[in-house]
């Protein structure tokens, strides 16, 4: 009875296994395209493999032409050919790096990184900023699936932190339209406060970031807030006072409220940095303007001011050394050349 059980359980194991067969050889028949998609895109996966190894090895063009192949077994692999944009942007093939952009955002709209990618290379290398800003629009506008599991994933922080980006470069963007509107000032001026807002929206997610703060300064500046402009400065300024061009334009905005003494002090600091790296093409400018506000404080009487200035030994015994009005930087300590740097709100009297 035993051995009947165990032959009829192999025989319908077999006719199941058979029937399963013949059901896979018709699938084949009635479902081919579905088949042949699915071994091209295991082909396409294969081919990108190869094309990041390549690209990982920094040898593009084999990377360009596996991309490529890929890419044609599978059109839908957006990181693929958001890839290829990148690398046609390394060999500064802009058109072609939009087009590879936009093929990846064609089948992943919330590609927001490539998105991102596509605004930058129109906005900086393209000059189509209008198109730019429609992007970064799109990146800001955008509601990505998002993920929180404490202590192992999150990119809602990522998320944050491209919305800020978007609204940087927008105000990038915005600023460099107003730079093409030399004869009609009151649209540049339209596009410097477009430019201003943006930099705004993205201090919200862009805590305590340099560049952000240091373009909001120069777009107030541009607009002759001067108020809102030195507050952004000082801001920029104690975020990485090693910049010299914050204190460079925090000095010309300073002698524009005709604060000389204070813009003295921020052409010093410049004066400093440059010195500290080396940058010496840009002296001139500062020396210029530096002689500029001096004969202004002697014309405001500020003789004793600047005698008593350029006499100064020490800023602190032991750490940093004036001499004729320079700093030595033999016993320099770090923490003690950014107390010299960092800019204080209270030193500066409102006009």
């Amino acid at each position: 009875m035993n051995l009947i059980i165990k032959i009829l359980k192999l025989r319908i194991t077999k006719v199941f296994i058979f029937l399963l067969f013949c059901a896979f050889i018709a699938s084949i028949y009635f479902y081919k395209d579905w088949y042949i998609v699915q071994y091209n895109k295991c082909k396409g996966f294969y081919y990108v493999n190869k094309g990041d190894k390549a690209y990982r090895e920094r040898n593009y063009q084999k990377a360009i032409d596996y991309y490529k192949y890929a890419l044609k077994k599978y059109p839908g692999h957006s990181r693929a050919s958001c890839n290829l944009g990148n690398i046609y942007v390394s060999f500064e093939n802009y058109y072609e790096a939009v087009n590879a952009y936009e093929h990846a955002l064609k089948y992943s709209p919330n590609y927001l990184a490539c998105r991102m990618d596509l605004g930058i290379i129109l906005s900086e290398r393209m000059a189509d900023y209008d198109k730019a800003i429609q992007e970064y629009g799109r990146i800001v506008n955008a509601n990505p699936f998002t993920i929180n599991i404490p202590y192992v994933f999150n990119n809602s922080e990522t998320t944050k932190v491209n919305k800020g980006l978007a609204y940087y470069n927008m105000g990038l963007a915005y600023r460099g339209k107003s730079v093409y509107m030399n004869n009609k000032p009151q649209t540049a001026i339209k596009y410097l406060k477009k430019a201003r807002d943006s930099y705004k929206k993205a201090e919200k997610y862009l805590k305590d970031d340099y560049d952000n703060t240091y373009n909001l300064a120069l777009t107030n500046h541009m607009l002759g807030d001067y108020m809102q402009a030195r507050n952004a400065y000082c801001k920029a300024i104690n975020i990485k006072p090693e910049n010299f061009e914050a204190h460079y334009n925090f000095a010309l905005l300073l002698r524009s409220m005709n604060l000389n003494k204070e813009a003295l002090d921020e052409l010093e600091r410049t004066s400093l940095l440059l010195d500290l790296y080396g940058n010496n093409k840009k002296d001139k400018y500062v020396f210029g303007i530096t002689a500029e506000i001096k004969r202004r404080i002697l014309h405001e009487g500020g003789y004793e001011y600047l005698k008593e200035r350029e006499g100064l030994t020490s800023v602190k015994e032991g750490d940093i050394q004036y001499s004729n009005g320079k700093v030595s930087l033999e016993k320099q300590k770090d923490y003690n050349m950014n107390d010299l740097l960092k800019c204080n709100f209270k030193e500066i009297e409102e006009p």
